[in-house]
């Protein structure tokens, strides 16, 4: 059994380039720790992450992201039991996030017949990021999460 968090947040502080990447290699590496992937999307003083792994883990973790300074006003979006990861990794290197056709290739499978509602929650939270605005985009980028986000 695993389980999966997603949730929303504010940063208390708005992160520069160099600084993010500063802080995500750090998230990197206590994640890889406890084998933990996932995806983790900044932009304008709004994180969104998504956790996935053993409960304990997930639950150890998170539990230190509510204690977190750096951020507040967290709204957990889906906190639930998954069969299988969605992510197969937890990256953190910068990418960019503005290819029209992968977006539309990640589309496409989230909306195919044997996509799970859980796959389908995932991309309600995520598509904003993609859509609305040009986020800094710490984990995956559109082809990234194309080949390792499983349906």
């Amino acid at each position: 059994m695993l389980n999966s968090i997603c949730y929303i947040s504010n940063s208390r502080i708005l992160f520069d380039k160099d600084l993010l990447h500063l802080f995500f290699d750090l998230i990197k590496k206590r994640n890889d720790a406890v084998k933990i992937s996932g995806l983790l999307l900044y932009h304008d003083g709004t994180f969104v992450q998504v956790l996935e792994g053993d409960p304990s883990a997930v639950e150890v973790v998170f539990s230190k992201i509510k204690k977190d300074g750096r951020h507040n006003q967290i709204t957990i979006m889906i906190d639930r039991e998954i069969q299988h990861r969605h992510f197969t990794k937890y990256q953190t290197s910068s990418i960019s996030s503005g290819n029209d056709l992968e977006l539309r290739k990640l589309r496409t499978r989230v909306n195919l017949p044997k996509a799970s509602s859980y796959t389908k929650s995932l991309w309600a939270v995520l598509k904003p990021f993609y859509l609305d605005r040009p986020p800094i985009l710490y984990g995956y980028g559109l082809q990234e999460l194309e080949n390792n986000f499983t349906v």
